[in-house]
């Protein structure tokens, strides 16, 4: 699933379901709240989450340039940030 399918499927779940989206550093989406840049950023493009083709051009852009740093990154049992350095386990 590539960041733009994951943001975009983050946000159609209630936050109760889910704090952080799927592959992102939980430590620095919450420090940096970027849950709310990027509700912001899909209000001011007046995208439809439920319409695939509509502008996802720029949730990828926007991933690229804002949420690419704070992926987490594969190290064997492990998921690590590379901006905070903090390593996650894996859930099976």
């Amino acid at each position: 699933m590539t960041i733009s399918e994951r943001l975009i499927e983050f946000v159609k779940k209630s936050p109760k379901e889910a704090d952080t989206p799927e592959g992102f550093c939980p430590n620095c989406w919450g420090r940096e709240e970027y849950g709310g840049k990027f509700y912001e950023a899909i209000l001011n493009n007046r995208t439809d989450i439920d319409d695939k083709d509509s502008k996802i051009g720029w949730v990828q852009e926007y991933a690229n340039k804002h949420l690419l740093s704070i992926a987490l990154e594969n190290q064997g049992e492990e998921m690590a940030c590379p901006k905070c350095k903090m390593n996650y386990k894996v859930e099976s």
